[in-house]
């Protein structure tokens, strides 16, 4: 019986009587979900959100439409600057509950990392518009939307957007090389 409760713990059941695996990301806020933190934990959580939702202390501040224009995507400004604003607001509203703070540092993190393993590389090496777009769908967009919306239906997809707009913002982000 324990194999079944531990197999439990790392799938869900997707409705047709079969489990599915769980991502790590769905994994780690299925745990976030399930557990509460002490006062030590909570004083770590918050430096740690606090490092991801400040600006950069290694880079020019420049902002969002700079760092677009520096990456030559002005074609995404409005709709960047609109879902980073709602974020932004997501957050602050949020900033009282633990659950949803951890929940905030899993997923930028996530985006962060995959930014710099998958999504800025193509970009250095010439990348069109194009491609880099279908990327950021492929490897930020869709799979963090597909973890978090099991657990918080309120996410959508360009919750997500908005999560990576405000990275940029942030200047967590760069569009291209560093200077």
């Amino acid at each position: 019986m324990n194999n079944s409760a531990n197999y439990q713990d790392m799938a869900q059941h997707n409705g047709d009587n079969n489990f599915v695996q769980l991502t790590h990301l769905e994994t780690a806020i299925e745990q976030i979900k399930k557990s509460c933190c002490g006062d030590e934990e909570l004083v770590d959580l918050i430096e740690d959100l606090t490092e991801l939702i400040t600006k950069h202390p290694d880079r020019e501040i420049v902002g969002l439409e700079k760092k677009l224009e520096n990456g030559e995507r002005n074609d995404l400004f409005k709709r960047a600057r609109r879902l980073k604003n709602k974020f932004s607001r997501r957050v602050a509203k949020n900033q009282m509950s633990i659950t949803e703070q951890q929940i905030y540092i899993q997923i930028l993190s996530a985006i962060n990392t995959t930014w710099y393993n998958r999504i800025n590389p193509k970009i250095i090496d010439g990348a069109t518009n194009d491609e880099v777009d279908k990327l950021i769908y492929e490897e930020i967009i869709k799979p963090i939307h597909q973890a978090i919306v099991r657990f918080d239906i309120t996410v959508t997809s360009e919750t997500v957007n908005g999560m990576l707009y405000f990275l940029t913002g942030k200047c967590h982000l760069v569009w291209g090389e560093e200077c």
